[in-house]
C-alpha cells in the first residue's frame, strides 16, 4: 500500500499518525493533511498511517483507512507520534496491543502529540503523568478523574494567550475549543 506520502529524502523526518479500528476519522486524516500541506512548503515529512498489526482499520463512521506499517515497521527515530481518539475512549484504552503501539514509539519520539480523545491513550501509558494536558472540553472532567498524576487543562482555549494546545515538554495534547 502506498504511503501517504513518498519517503522524504532530507526533511524534519517520519510522522507516525496511529489508527485503530473505531478511531475518528478527522483525528487520523486532520494531522495527516497538516503535515503534507506543510510538505507543499518545503518541510518533507514523511508521514505514515500506522495501527497496532499493520491491517487497515475502520473508523467510527465505517470508513476503511488504508496503513501504512505496523511496529515492527517503524524507524528508528520518530519525528512526531500523533495519536488521535475515539469516541468510547474506555475501548481505547483498554485496548492493550494500541496501548503498546503508542507506548514503545514514545521513547523514541522527538514530540508526541494527542487530537482530543487521544489524550487518554497518552495518559495510559504514563506519558503524562506531572504533566499538563488537554483533550476535547467534554471530556476533561473524565480525563482528570480517570488519570489524576495527569494536570488537565479544563478550559485551554481561555488559558493564557488564548492557547489552544498545552505544551508539556516533549508531549502535547490538543483541545477542540468552545466560545461561551
Amino acid at each position: 500500500m502506498a504511503r501517504v506520502t513518498p519517503r522524504a529524502a532530507a526533511g524534519p523526518g517520519v510522522v507516525a499518525v496511529v489508527a485503530f479500528d473505531g478511531v475518528r476519522l478527522l483525528d487520523v486524516t486532520g494531522p495527516a493533511e497538516v503535515f503534507t500541506t506543510a510538505n507543499m512548503f518545503g518541510a518533507g515529512y514523511d508521514v505514515r498511517i500506522v495501527s497496532p498489526d499493520g491491517a487497515d482499520v475502520t473508523t467510527s463512521s465505517g470508513l476503511r483507512i488504508g496503513v501504512d506499517a505496523g511496529p515492527p515497521d517503524l524507524p528508528a527515530r520518530l519525528h512526531t507520534l500523533v495519536v488521535p481518539g475515539r469516541s468510547d475512549w474506555r475501548r481505547a484504552v483498554t485496548n492493550r496491543p494500541l496501548i503498546a503501539l503508542v507506548d514503545e514509539p514514545l521513547k523514541r519520539s522527538r514530540r508526541v502529540t494527542s487530537v482530543c480523545a487521544g489524550a487518554f491513550v497518552l495518559a495510559e501509558t504514563g506519558a503524562l503523568d506531572g504533566r499538563r494536558a488537554a483533550t476535547h472540553w467534554r471530556l476533561a472532567a473524565q480525563l482528570a478523574t480517570a488519570y489524576p498524576r495527569v494536570r488537565v487543562e479544563t478550559d485551554p482555549v481561555r488559558a493564557g494567550r488564548r492557547r489552544r494546545h498545552v505544551r508539556p515538554g516533549p508531549a502535547a495534547t490538543r483541545a477542540v475549543g468552545r466560545t461561551r
